[in-house]
Formats: C-alpha cells, structure tokens, sequence
C-alpha cells in the first residue's frame, strides 16, 4: 500500500511540474520564436516600405525620363520649325532680293518699242530745250538720281555710244535680252535699271524730248573722241 501511495504521490509531483513546465516552455518557445523571427517578421513592413520607395523612385525616375524626352523631344520639333520657317524665311528673302536686282518680264517687254510705234514728233530745238531739263531731273526716279548722275560732261558711257542706232548695247542684251537697242529704247532701260522708275509713255513728249537730248550727248561724245 506504501508502494501505491507513494506511486500516487509521485504521479501528482508528476501532473504539477507538467502544468508548470507546459505554460513556461510555450512562453519559452513563443519568446524563442519572437526572437528568432520577430526581426524578420518585423523586416516585412520595411522590406515593403524600401520596395515602394525603390518602385517610386523607379517610377519618378521613369516619369522623369519620359517628360524629359517629350519636352525633348517637343523644344527638337520646335527647334526644327523654327529653323524650317527660318530657312523658309530666308530662301523667300533671298528670291526677293533676287527678283529685286533683276528685271521683271513685265518691264523686259515695257521698255522695247511696241509693235508699229511711231514715235511723237515736234520741234527738234524745243524737244531738246526740254529734253534737257528731263535729263537732270531727278522727280523722274524713285532712287533721287537723274541721267545727270551717271552722264554728267560726257561721263559714263561706252564706247558703242558712238555708233548709229540701233545698235548692240551691253546692259540691253544682258539685263532685257535684247539684240539690237534704239536710242529711245536705251532712254527707257536707264529709266527702268538704274533710275528704278517705271518707262515712260511710248509716244510722248517726254521720251520724245529726252531721245533728242540724248542725241545731243552723243554728238558730244563723238566729237571728243
């Protein structure tokens, strides 16, 4: 009976060291548990903390390149129509520059005799007398310059001034095209070329009065050769 109770004894020392140990060896594992696996765990919400800000930084980093290549891309295209309309700008500049030192077919054909010209006719004295009056006016050009300017005493003309007209001119076969000059056609192409004034009237006094005066020029040219 001793041997039984003592066995019960045991058994009950037994039951409470079980009770005791249980509850410390889970508080022992939880707290073992914690310490191994608490950092990790506690690791997730900065893992995913570093993971948005490297996911925000790629993305910032992403935007940032792609605005940077749209605005890129945008001041390029900019920048190419802009020097598109400045070379645009510069070739309509340069064919009007081109167009304004030469000779337009308008005024190619305008300075050439019409067809069955008769040119006017009155008192050689009086158209000369006026005639010279014409030739140093300077209303008559758009640039204040007058035949005067160019041909003051004798200067200013070529040699081929000489000759009978029609004759070959060098500045009517270069800049109008045109074979063979009359006197009164040299009067409009100076009107035109370096007076920059448009011809005057075929038929008209004027042109009458300056071709004569003209004439007068030539054979003070001819006799100072």
């Amino acid at each position: 009976m001793s041997t039984d109770k003592n066995r019960k004894e045991l058994l009950k020392k037994l039951s409470r060291n079980l009770m005791v140990s249980v509850p410390m060896m889970t508080v022992v594992a939880v707290a073992g548990f914690n310490a191994s696996s608490g950092p990790g765990l506690g690791l997730i919400p900065s893992a995913e903390a570093a993971q948005g800000e490297a996911e925000g930084e790629a993305r910032g980093e992403a935007e940032g390149e792609a605005k940077g290549e749209a605005e890129g891309s945008a001041k390029g295209e900019g920048e190419a129509e802009a020097r598109a309309e400045g070379e645009a700008e510069g070739h309509a500049e340069g064919e009007g520059e081109a167009e304004g030192e030469g000779v337009s077919a308008k005024l190619k054909n305008a300075v050439r005799r019409p067809e069955g010209y008769t040119p006017y006719q009155g008192n050689v004295a009086d158209l000369r007398a006026q005639g010279e009056k014409l030739f140093n006016d300077t209303s008559l050009s758009s640039n204040g310059l007058s035949c005067a300017t160019c041909h003051a005493n004798g200067a200013g003309y070529n040699a081929t001034f000489k000759n009978e007209y029609p004759h070959v001119v060098a500045m009517g076969q270069r800049d109008f095209g045109m074979d063979m000059v009359h006197l009164d056609e040299m009067v409009q192409i100076c009107m035109v070329a370096p007076m920059a004034a448009e011809p005057l009237e075929w038929g008209s006094e004027e042109l009458a009065a300056l071709t004569e005066y003209s004439r007068v020029e030539q054979e003070k040219f001819i006799d100072k050769q």
